[in-house]
């Protein structure tokens, strides 16, 4: 996202209330797009010679086909190059297995045809849905709903396949129960309403928005003072200025610092079970 010249810095935060419930690999994807050298590369694949794109079988469903590998992409953790200019709940962004263990996975099965498969309705009525067949024939989708987006990995029989099946959901990765729990929590998060109104952060979503936004501020060639304006607003940083305190200004380049640090692979590190503390403590 580019931060234009604005006379009210404070109106510019709220264009981030969108990450608000993205989760993890959803941020990676904020930090890596916003790498001059992967936006280079990104760029270069974007056209339709490597992904093949046409309409599902359902209103809401898309169907990509990876036509070749693309092992640039996969040094990145990446299944193919996404659109750099798209953001987290645009873009078709597939992690691979091993850059992002920590995913939702769905073992699809045959059953009898009266057998109803409540995962895929529910997904049909709630979302919008993006199915990739893999060049090695794997499957996966990502589900867009409610201001949120969640990759689903699949295997087991096709979930193109012509026979009756269904989906059988669980959490992969080596975490405990309660931290498998909280995924499976926000993997159905994309089921809810989409509410309007301020978003709600946690401390680490805000954390994430605040480094992200102090990147592009950066970019946009403001000040660590107008960093803090778009942040914070005009009059809290006023007031702080007023009494000589430097506190919010080093505050803006240590979110720099954790932006940057991410953006250069440390959104790896988010893509992984257990985040380094120093990339977000401030």
């Amino acid at each position: 996202m580019k931060i234009h010249e604005n006379r009210d810095l404070g109106d510019v935060v709220r264009k981030y209330d969108y990450t608000a419930k993205l989760g993890r690999d959803r941020w990676a994807w904020e930090f890596l797009r916003r790498s001059v050298e992967f936006r280079n590369i990104a760029r270069a694949y974007s056209s339709e010679d490597h992904v093949s794109r046409r309409p599902g079988p359902f209103p809401g469903v898309t169907l990509l086909k990876l036509r070749r590998p693309q092992p640039e992409a996969e040094a990145w953790g990446l299944a193919f190059f996404p659109n750099p200019d798209q953001d987290a709940l645009q873009a078709n962004v597939f992690w691979s297995a091993a850059s992002y263990p920590r995913d939702v996975y769905v073992h699809v099965v045959h059953v009898a045809p009266h057998v109803v498969d409540e995962f895929l309705m529910l997904a049909l009525q709630r979302c919008q849905i993006t199915h990739l067949t893999g060049f090695d024939g794997n499957e996966q989708f990502i589900l867009r709903g409610a201001g949120c987006a969640q990759q689903v990995r699949a295997g087991g029989v096709s979930l193109l396949a012509a026979e009756p099946h269904k989906m059988l959901l669980t959490i992969e990765g080596d975490e405990c129960l309660d931290a498998k729990l909280d995924t499976l929590k926000k993997a159905h998060s994309v089921y809810g309403d989409h509410v309007t109104g301020p978003p709600r952060w946690t401390r680490q979503g805000r954390e994430l928005r605040d480094a992200l936004v102090s990147l592009d501020c950066k970019e946009a060639g403001l000040s660590y003072w107008e960093m803090a304006e778009v942040i914070h607003g005009r009059g809290h940083v006023d007031t702080i200025r007023s009494r000589g305190s430097r506190a919010l200004k080093d505050a803006m380049r240590r979110n720099l610092q954790r932006g940057e640090t991410l953006r250069d692979g440390g959104f790896r590190d988010l893509l992984l079970s257990v985040t380094r503390r120093s990339l977000l403590a401030a």
